[in-house]
């Protein structure tokens, strides 16, 4: 519900009422409480001169009087979130960017050395060595990809099948009982190779003996009565796919960061740097750097020995979280639109039997799980990209979703235009959130949770970009994988940006995704959350990657646990201040090193 109160509202002693130059229009109409509360939501987070074209098949940020913006990313945020939206779709992120289990392989090789070969990995070479080793898909998997994106009908089915990609359940519900890695390490999930070996299609689940199609059971059980919002039913049952760019994986791989190993040492070298007192360590003394920083030397062509003193990726890596959706539980959910709605590719999602009450045969499938495959929806995805030291952080979410303005509502200051009702002469960057009444004796204006949104008018600047780089300008060929011409990229919507902990009078930013964030997306943010992703090494070379939870010891309304919001607080990372000692080592706000394991001797 989107009409104002004609009452003020009473709020801490105070009245606060609706003002601005709105006086044309709508004249006697006041702010609810919701509203006033999504005031600070709303700020419009582009500069007024920020405008964007394409020269030479290039996205080009100017001035509107023509002048190069020197840092877009800053002065743009959400103008720049739409080159990213273009830059990774024109990349083909869904296909050629390595996922969780090619940055981080389930028992990795050491690094070779010069010469060496058999039980090491070798950095450019793309051959995973069963696994043991990352590899790059859009480099290994490169003929196909190609033949993959010509193919139609069975034959496309068939080809993504060969290098089906399959969808982890959300890591975050797993950290409560997640320990610190020892030798043989810990895993939350099986990688996608061994999902594809090891699980069973949920077609051919194995129950009382015979070969059993669970895939009705599952669309009856998976969305039980009395969920929170369809965007959680969603998150718990989506094929949640992350992938990172080629300079990403290559940072990881060449830096030695792509085993818990690697990573820990940056871990020491940090914490010796540190010590208060001389101390042995091993054979050697270790001294008191302080207040001196090592200097920070990743691999290059002239430094081919890396030695970090920090995990800093370089400014144009990119990470992605994707969600999925499998076509049978989209429909299920009676969500809006066809195929050619959605970007859709053949994926497989990870169903856990116990947790949907279907039987099963424990000795035949031990893991309790089964894959849901065939064609997925891309229903939202983050983005992520280092074009500032604290990451530059966007989420977009399917025009379809129906409740994804809920809560914090949809910001966008140079894509689209919001189609609320708006009073004369205010910004149309802002999407509220629905209301409604409580009907109570005493009645109040409360969120409205998954009744929709009207559809936002794309605006002249983004729709000149989108057909100067090709994007959403023709019908989409296969449901098992996407192009970047697919009209269907047209669906989807920013929900907003975010570059900074605070705004510049000490607000707490925000930003939730309704599927990524379903069921605490009121309180999130993208940038405090990533803050806390860091490792702790014991004195027993205990390495802890979550040490620094996603999740506060809070709750929302819901019961469900909340990530952290505003400025980070130094004592997560240091047990004091002076003097002070290594807790916590930042890993540069990716959470991906959880998948770190040790490595394999």
């Amino acid at each position: 519900m989107k009409r104002l109160l004609s009452a003020c509202l009473l709020m801490a002693g105070t009245f606060f009422y609706w003002s601005g130059a709105v006086a044309e229009s709508n004249d006697n109409r006041t702010a609810d409480a919701i509203q006033s509360a999504m005031y600070y939501n709303a700020d419009i987070r582009d500069a007024e001169e920020c405008s964007m074209e394409v020269r030479n098949g290039q996205m080009v940020a100017l001035s509107k009087d023509g002048k190069l913006i020197s840092n877009p990313a800053m002065t743009c945020p959400d103008m720049f979130s739409w080159k990213l939206f273009v830059d990774v779709v024109k990349d083909r992120f869904w296909s050629n960017w390595a996922d969780e289990s090619q940055n981080w392989p389930a028992k990795p090789y050491p690094l070779c050395e010069k010469g060496e070969s058999g039980d090491c990995c070798t950095p450019g070479s793309n051959n995973d060595k069963d696994g043991h080793c990352p590899y790059y898909p859009g480099d290994a998997h490169k003929d196909r990809l190609t033949a993959l994106t010509n193919a139609v009908g069975s034959e496309a089915e068939k080809l993504a099948e060969e290098i089906l990609r399959v969808g982890r359940i959300p890591f975050v519900d797993h950290m409560n009982t997640r320990q610190p890695l020892k030798k043989d390490g810990w895993k939350l999930f099986k990688s996608s190779g061994d999902s594809q070996n090891t699980t069973p299609s949920c077609d051919a689940v194995v129950v009382n003996g015979t070969s059993t199609n669970v895939v009705p059971q599952i669309l009856q059980n998976f969305n039980p009565p009395g969920s929170e919002s369809i965007g959680r039913v969603i998150r718990q049952t989506n094929a949640e796919v992350t992938v990172r760019n080629k300079t990403f994986h290559e940072y990881l791989y060449y830096n030695d960061l792509y085993n818990a190993n690697g990573v820990a040492d940056i871990y020491k070298r940090n914490a010796d740097n540190l010590a208060q007192d001389c101390e042995i360590d091993g054979n050697q003394q270790v001294c008191s750097n302080a207040p001196y920083h090592q200097p920070n030397h990743s691999y290059s062509a002239k430094n081919k020995t890396p030695s970090l003193a920090t995990v800093d990726l370089p400014f144009d890596a990119i990470m992605i979280k994707s969600n999925w959706l499998h076509k049978d539980l989209a429909n299920a959910l009676n969500l809006k639109g066809s195929d050619k709605d959605y970007v859709s590719k053949h994926l497989a999602t990870q169903i856990s039997l116990d947790a949907l009450s279907i039987p099963y045969d424990k000795k035949a499938n031990p893991g309790g799980q089964c894959n849901l495959k065939g064609s997925h929806y891309l229903v939202a995805f983050h983005v992520s990209s280092k074009d500032v030291p604290n990451w530059v952080w966007t989420t977009f979410e399917h025009k379809d979703l129906p409740g994804r303005c809920d809560y914090t509502g949809c910001n966008d200051a140079f894509g689209y235009q919001s189609q609320d009702d708006l009073p004369t002469g205010v910004a149309k960057n802002y999407v509220a959130p629905n209301e409604r009444s409580d009907h109570l004796n005493s009645p109040s204006m409360v969120f409205g949770i998954d009744q929709g949104y009207p559809e936002e008018q794309r605006t002249t600047a983004l729709t000149n970009v989108f057909n100067g780089m090709n994007i959403g300008t023709g019908d989409s060929t296969s449901p098992s994988e996407p192009d970047p011409e697919d009209k269907a990229w047209l669906n989807y919507r920013l929900k907003g940006s975010q570059v900074e902990f605070v705004t510049s009078t000490g607000r707490p930013t925000f930003l939730g995704n309704s599927v990524t964030e379903g069921g605490f997306m009121d309180g999130s943010s993208c940038i405090t959350c990533h803050a806390r992703a860091g490792v702790y090494v014991s004195e027993n070379d205990e390495i802890d990657f979550a040490r620094l939870s996603v999740f506060m010891r809070s709750i929302t309304d819901y019961g469900y646990a909340r990530s952290a919001n505003g400025i980070p607080n130094p004592s997560w990372y240091n047990v004091s201040e002076n003097p002070p000692r290594l807790e916590v080592l930042q890993t540069d706000f990716i959470w991906g090193f959880l998948n770190a394991q040790p490595l394999d001797d």
